[in-house]
């Protein structure tokens, strides 16, 4: 069987829950609607997991059509709603008490709340990826998928599969399509100190990095550069979405072709 996109996911609100999507249309180097809004302090930086562990502590859910949030603390059934576009102020207040820091919530339909916005605002993984992460480390695959935040997953393929995408030798790299939407693939995601966070405590656990780099010294492919990287401390794939993908759309089950 060709590999297939099994699973999208986008993130209203950079660095809370995600939302599962069968379909979404192309944005502006990004998929539509993810990280569409994000949480700034005082000084302008991002409230995010790198941050304050807080931000595990606050579940966002969302209506479907991605107009209303709802947050509250996990553990607490005390439900706080808001439109997304029309209580900016309200939510600024709620989240400001919550972080006890004052808290302006932003929005950007450009796709400039990426960490990349320019060169890589989409990360992609292979199912068979999180599985092999599930079984090593022991944690459940959905609790890796919060930890890890990748967009995209691709299905029917090996392990490590989507690091075919990140070449060190093309100075353009990879080439792809899911459907009708080429894409990039530029590098090897870095990891930083998200993942070692429990995404509902935010505590930290000191051992997962050396848990994982326990994993992946063992299951390196040989299509694979990361040992000429300075850790393998890598997952997923970054990658760029032209603007001639701009409203287009991808779906669940949509072939995946390389041009290699």
């Amino acid at each position: 069987m060709p590999p297939v996109l099994s699973k999208i996911r986008i993130y209203p609100i950079k660095s809370l829950d995600p939302v599962e999507v069968n379909s979404v249309k192309i944005g502006t180097r990004s998929l539509l609607g993810d990280r569409r809004f994000a949480l700034l302090n005082d000084d302008g930086g991002f409230i995010n997991g790198k941050r304050t562990g807080l931000v595990n502590q606050l579940q966002a859910t969302f209506d479907d059509e991605l107009k209303h949030v709802i947050f509250n603390v996990r553990g607490s059934d005390e439900k706080n709603t808001f439109h997304l576009s029309n209580d900016v102020s309200r939510i600024e207040t709620f989240l400001s008490d919550f972080f006890k820091m004052k808290v302006h919530f932003i929005k950007n339909e450009e796709g400039r709340l990426m960490d990349e916005p320019d060169e890589s605002a989409t990360t992609v993984v292979a199912f068979e990826t999180m599985q092999l992460l599930a079984d090593s480390l022991y944690d459940p695959i959905d609790t890796l998928r919060l930890r890890f935040r990748s967009n995209i997953e691709i299905s029917n393929v090996p392990p490590y599969w989507e690091e075919i995408l990140a070449s060190n030798t093309s100075e353009n790299g990879i080439r792809f399509k899911i459907g009708e939407v080429e894409m990039i693939g530029i590098s090897l995601r870095a990891r930083c100190n998200v993942p070692p966070r429990d995404p509902f405590t935010g505590d930290t656990d000191k051992t997962f990095i050396k848990r994982m780099l326990l994993s992946r010294e063992g299951s390196v492919p040989v299509w694979s550069h990361v040992r000429e990287l300075n850790s393998l401390y890598h997952l997923s794939v970054n990658t760029f979405i032209p603007d001639s993908e701009i409203g287009k759309e991808i779906k669940t089950g949509d072939e995946v072709v390389v041009f290699l």
